[in-house]
């Protein structure tokens, strides 16, 4: 099947762009959008991906304003319409590669909608495509770039219209294809990893601008906080800078490992160190988009549902962990783990950071224990 990319001379197997290489099931490519307005009113995360190996095409949307998260969720047959990148009232234009994006939430049954164009400000960074093995059998592999920008249109919540200016919103988005578990068809019946693949302690995924520059790092620390791997870059408009260290001093509301404040430093290859305050400006959780078992039947992302299905709720997140369900249910997550936006002040200026920090079972520096589902 012909698609609109196949014009381009940029094939890489002898097929079109409807097709891969691999026929794994978890395979999947999209994208991932995460903005806010400077004065902490409104945030928002989104998403459309595809699963050509599974015919699939699904996404969210989730808003954060004045303590509530609305969810949308949505996804239909991928094929045969794959020049459309939407499903039902969502959708993302490619308006200039690299550079601008727009994102579109049509009027629908939710309340919410909205149009708000991304224009890159900073350099990408391209990550290291990330390989992993278990037992000598290729769990994840997978390819990354991150983006730092502004945005400019508007967020529509229960007929309040919020407007969003380029001077005064930022943008975080990335683009990520490969194999990633968890994501598509489950692996089905083979024998379970001898040592099962595991996460303990403590993982901070970066993201952020300043007035003149911006920046990105990643980290992983054991329980005890020794740290496992680390990537960090300081972006300027047209070059970067290597980090060589990442530092943290971070603190948590209390009786949680939600991000409250604290303090991160970056010394860059020129030996010049970077100090960031931070302060929490609220957080989104991806359950509501679909993430681990979100959506309703819980089987979570790239799963066939039908044509065209959507689905959505409203949830009360005021409290740093513990979510109130539409139906009045309180729930908390596994790990509680939720996009943070925040804001960051260094050497006399404001910026901006999309700050993720998970505690997996538990990080002893700062005597944290991970949540768990309820």
């Amino acid at each position: 099947m012909l698609t609109r990319a196949d014009e381009y001379p940029y094939h890489q197997i002898a097929g079109t762009f409807s097709t891969v290489a691999s026929s794994d099931k978890n395979w999947n490519d999209g994208h991932y959008i995460c903005l806010c307005d400077d004065a902490g009113e409104v945030a928002l995360i989104a998403s459309l991906r595809l699963y050509q190996n599974n015919d699939v095409l699904d996404g969210f949307i989730a808003i954060r304003h004045r303590g509530k998260q609305y969810n949308i969720r949505v996804s239909r047959r991928l094929r045969s319409d794959m020049d459309f990148f939407g499903v039902g009232p969502l959708r993302m234009e490619f308006l200039e590669p690299l550079k601008k994006i727009k994102l579109v939430l049509e009027d629908n049954e939710y309340g919410i909608s909205c149009e708000i164009t991304c224009t890159t400000v900073l350099t990408p960074y391209e990550d290291p495509v990330h390989v992993q093995r278990v037992d000598g059998i290729l769990f994840s592999e997978r390819a990354v770039y991150e983006i730092v920008g502004t945005c400019e249109g508007h967020i529509t919540i229960a007929d309040k219209q919020i407007q969003l200016s380029n001077a005064r919103s930022t943008c975080f988005r990335n683009h990520s294809w490969g194999f990633m578990p968890g994501r598509g068809i489950p692996r089905g019946h083979g024998a379970p990893p001898l040592k099962p693949p595991s996460m303990v302690g403590l993982r901070n995924w970066v993201l952020f601008n300043m007035p003149d520059h911006g920046g990105f790092y990643t980290f992983q620390e054991n329980k005890v906080g020794e740290r496992q791997s680390t990537e960090a870059k300081i972006l300027f408009a047209d070059s970067d800078l290597d980090v060589l260290r990442v530092k943290h001093d971070l603190n948590f509301y209390e009786g949680s490992t939600r991000l409250k404040g604290g303090h991160f430093s970056l010394l860059d290859e020129n030996h010049r160190e970077r100090v960031y305050e931070v302060e929490d400006m609220g957080w989104i959780y991806c359950q509501g988009g679909g993430y681990f078992g979100g959506f309703n039947d819980s089987l979570g992302q790239g799963v066939w549902r039908g044509e065209n299905h959507i689905e959505g709720e409203v949830w009360d997140t005021s409290h740093p962990v513990r979510v109130v369900t539409t139906e009045g249910q309180e729930r908390v997550f596994q790990h509680a783990w939720a996009e943070s936006f925040v804001r960051l002040k260094s050497e006399g200026e404001v910026g901006f950071a999309h700050f993720e920090s998970v505690t997996f079972g538990s990080y002893e520096p700062y005597g944290l224990v991970g949540e768990k589902k309820t």
